[in-house]
């Protein structure tokens, strides 16, 4: 399973995962890593690192009393509603994936991940990326799937 991981320090999974620097991209076989890479995240070359979107939300997870919850924040960055959402170059910077890892997904780049069948993993803030692999490679990370 070849996973994506959004950073911007090739050390700790990056907060938004379309903005990020690079993917770290992590191949895994019968739960142990068996290769790793740096790539660069073209999408945000060309659009800037801090951002892009128009109207866009963001879903993660939240600790509440129960353990993780799900969430939609709403922010409006001044584009209008033909703003393109094009995530083409995400998909070029990190090939064929199975699976990302990340702390916060846009919810139009959740929906290209999910129809291309790419399992989404979400984890805090500064996780450390060898902690996420290791989480998921022990199924401590729980699969997000869309709200119905």
């Amino acid at each position: 399973m070849k996973i994506a991981i959004p950073t911007d320090d090739g050390k700790t999974v990056a907060s938004h995962f379309g903005r990020a620097e690079y993917f770290m991209i992590v191949e895994l076989q019968d739960g142990k890593e068996i290769a790793r890479r740096l790539s660069e995240n073209l999408h945000a070359r060309g659009h800037g690192h801090h951002g892009h979107h128009g109207y866009h939300e963001h879903y993660e997870e939240h600790e509440n009393h129960e353990g993780y919850g799900h969430g939609w924040h709403h922010g409006n960055h001044g584009f209008g509603e033909g703003h393109h959402h094009g995530h083409e170059d995400v998909f070029a910077s990190t090939g064929e994936i199975q699976a990302v890892i990340a702390v916060r997904i846009g919810p139009h780049m959740f929906e290209d991940l999910k129809e291309r069948g790419i399992e989404i993993y979400l984890v805090q803030p500064g996780t450390d990326i060898d902690e996420a692999i290791s989480k998921l490679a022990s199924g401590e990370l729980r699969r997000i799937e869309p709200k119905k």
